[in-house]
């Protein structure tokens, strides 16, 4: 038999035979339903049946929709996530993965259940006995129509040593997963149970999809619609910016950015308090990880997304967001006084990703659909997000300029040299970690003006990335700006701006803030570039200096 004939899913993930996560940068547009990952899907729906199988009499069913994508990883190749697939072709979520997660929950709910439930170890007359529970998980199938083949084609593309540490390439994958799937999970029992037992044996198993089930919860996949996971904080926002796009050229809103963010944010705060190693290592505790030898580390942080599809417009190059939800969920922590600070150190992080940064693609600059002073400038570029409701009073009220000096010292860096030192236990380091865009006060400048125009509020920077600053003088596409393939050193944001009167939050306007990390390392035209762009901020631009 000709070995090209041989079907994709039966091929060695070798070089020349099979590399399903990689995807060639050289096919565009409709050619790239020839990357292999497209190839290998459209194999396997040939062969799988339309409809998902029946579970068995006397299998008690229920059926949940998933918000976003879910995944579970069939662990086949180490380089590509795939689902677990049945003999008839339909992915599905295995009964022990149920299990495990069902008896989790079940600690929770009813902890003198366990063993009824699920079964263990027990000691009868001195000898260890493994005694059955009286429960059978038969996981979960899709019962909607799952097959589109452009939507279970997913990309992983993982940054954070590119975009935080300016360290090595950068590069993104295929992953397989089902898109806003409805599953009918199956649970039976070999001892008669009454009505209001299986709803209380439902009960549990809905805690347990709470927290999310499958591969990569942390970051917003297998979460319900209507969740019940154990929330941190709940943040109602609105935003607009680049829309995410597939291989393929589709357009996809990705709730992943949050903990993207989020993660990325934490990294660099933490990376101007202490040493990389450290940061790393806290980082992975809150956000989960992988720690070399020792596998994955589950976080005791997650991130889910929800939002009424009404409220999301979504282009082929941009998407408005009128409202969702974003939830910081509580993944491992049962300790209530490490809730409570959590809840600070999130707070926290949240306030400053709203105010400096932004979530998604193009994050580092204002929307310029909205902020741009050339109206007719047509190419997207940038976001821009506002919280929502009560959440407004996240919104730090500054009066003046040294109100905004005193909270990045007391509101955001000695916090995070308390968290380090007393939260964590770790030792702080005045150096740093040795980052790009470590939040370090030598490292770093934070660059603001208040604009008091609520309507039409125009960015004074945005035309700096774009033409010159002042006569002859430049910083577009320089290593200040990046260009492709290289990341600029400058943030851009235009932040909503509040002021407190009489206990009740104003609007005024909007401040822009200017965020540069200075290349310490810098020579030549670089050099040159840097100082005089610096001394322009200093003696004739709008901005102060605030850090």
């Amino acid at each position: 038999m000709d070995a090209d004939r041989v079907p994709l899913a039966f091929r060695a993930q070798i070089e020349g035979r099979c590399q399903l996560q990689r995807i060639n940068p050289d096919l565009k547009g409709d050619e790239a339903a020839n990357n292999e990952a497209y190839i290998w899907v459209k194999e396997w729906l040939r062969g799988a049946l339309q409809d998902p199988p029946e579970f068995p009499e006397g299998v008690n069913t229920k059926e949940y929709q998933i918000s976003w994508r879910f995944v579970s990883n069939g662990g086949q190749d180490d380089s590509m996530i795939r689902p677990v697939i049945s003999g008839t072709g339909c992915p599905f979520y295995p009964g022990s993965s149920m299990k495990g997660a069902f008896r989790r929950a079940c600690k929770q709910v009813f902890p003198q259940r366990i063993l009824q439930y699920c079964g263990g170890e027990v000691v009868v007359e001195g000898t260890r006995q493994t005694q059955p529970g009286i429960l059978r998980f038969h996981g979960a199938y899709p019962v909607n129509d799952w097959k589109n083949k452009s939507d279970l084609v997913d990309v992983v593309h993982p940054q954070q040593h590119w975009q935080v540490e300016e360290q090595g390439a950068h590069s993104a994958f295929f992953m397989m997963s089902l898109f806003q799937p409805t599953l009918r999970f199956g649970i039976s029992s070999h001892q008669p149970l009454s009505e209001r037992e299986w709803g209380e044996i439902w009960q549990v198993w809905e805690t347990a999809l709470g927290y999310g089930i499958g591969s990569r919860v942390s970051a917003g996949y297998g979460h319900l619609i209507d969740s019940t996971a154990p929330r941190l904080l709940s943040i109602r926002l609105k935003g607009e910016g680049l829309i995410s796009r597939r291989v393929n050229g589709d357009g996809e809103f990705r709730p992943n950015v949050f903990k993207a963010a989020l993660r990325g944010h934490t990294l660099r705060l933490l990376g101007g308090v202490t040493t990389a190693e450290i940061a790393q290592t806290i980082t992975k505790r809150l956000w989960g990880g992988f720690a070399g030898r020792d596998g994955s580390v589950m976080g005791e942080l997650g991130v889910a997304f929800r939002c009424d599809r009404s409220q999301l417009d979504e282009g082929p190059q941009w998407f408005t967001l009128h409202e969702g939800q974003l939830d910081i969920l509580l993944l491992n922590v049962r300790d209530e006084e490490r809730r409570q600070r959590l809840r600070t150190f999130v707070i926290r992080l949240i306030k400053f990703s709203m105010m400096l940064g932004g979530f998604g693609k193009s994050w580092r600059r204002a929307s310029h659909r909205r902020f741009f002073s050339d109206k007719d400038y047509r190419r997207d570029i940038g976001c821009h997000w506002e919280f929502l409701g009560r959440e407004l009073g996240l919104y730090q009220p500054f009066r003046n300029l040294d109100d905004i000096r005193r909270y990045f010292v007391r509101g955001l860096y000695q916090p995070m040299q308390e968290w380090v030192t007393q939260d964590e236990g770790q030792r702080l380091d005045v150096r740093g970690a040795n980052w790009r865009e470590a939040w370090h006060p030598d490292r770093v400048q934070v660059w603001a003006r208040f604009d008091d125009d609520r309507e039409d509020a125009i960015s004074t920077a945005l035309d700096w990335f774009h033409r010159d600053y002042k006569s002859h003088c430049s910083i577009k596409q320089t290593h200040l700006t990046g260009k492709l393939n290289q990341i600029g050193r400058i943030w851009q944001r235009m932040s909503p701006w509040y002021i407190k009167r009489d206990g009740r939050l104003i609007r005024r306007g909007f401040i822009e803030f200017v965020t540069i990390f200075p290349n310490l390392q810098a020579t030549g035209n670089n050099l040159e570039i840097q100082q005089e762009f610096l001394q322009f901020l200093d003696e004739l631009s709008e901005f102060d200096r605030v850090w």
